[in-house]
Formats: structure tokens, sequence, C-alpha cells
């Protein structure tokens, strides 16, 4: 039998989890592009440094979104993702991953 061996730039190595605090308003001060309903994951657009609270990891621009809440998001329409990023209670996890390039 051969063992699988995972190469180091396979995608997987790239995924991370990131928790981010939500505002007074409940906002978590990024924003979010992309959606199934324009035949993209959903990812991460503008990141306001000034404003995002991180409690874990960090967030970068074009960033995809795999999971929110341990829920898969890949294949939602943005209007579904946010509202279940609405829809948390405290801090929002995230499991994204950076694109190759």
């Amino acid at each position: 039998m051969s063992k699988v061996i995972q190469k180091k730039n396979h995608w997987t190595t790239k995924v991370h989890d990131c928790t981010v605090c939500k505002d007074a308003e409940g906002e978590l001060n990024v924003g979010l592009l992309g959606g199934a309903e324009n035949g993209e994951f959903p990812y991460v657009g503008d990141v306001n440094e000034d404003n995002v609270v991180y409690k874990d990891g960090k967030l970068t621009e074009g960033d995809l979104i795999l999971e929110v809440e341990g829920l898969a998001v890949s294949g939602l329409p943005l209007y579904d993702v946010l509202t279940v990023i609405k829809n948390c209670k405290g801090p929002v996890r995230l499991k994204c991953v950076r694109q190759g390039r």
C-alpha cells in the first residue's frame, strides 16, 4: 500500500481559523463578496483593520470562507452566509483558506 503524501503547496495547508468579534451594531467590519449566485466561494473583501477586533487569527483580503461556526458555506449565496453571521451570538468563528498566488 502506498501512503498519500500531501504536498507542501496543497491548499489544505493554507487553511486557518479566525475568530472575529462583532462591534456594538453587530457588524464584523469585514466586507464579504462572492457567493454561489456569482459562481464563487464567499470571500473576504475590504478589511477595516482600524475597526476589526480579532479574538484569534487574522483575515486577509481575498481569503476564501469555508465555514462559519462550523457550518460549511461553500455553495451558499452571499445573503445566506451573511444571515448565518448575523445570527451568531458573540465572536464569529471562521475557517478560511488563502488563495494561491
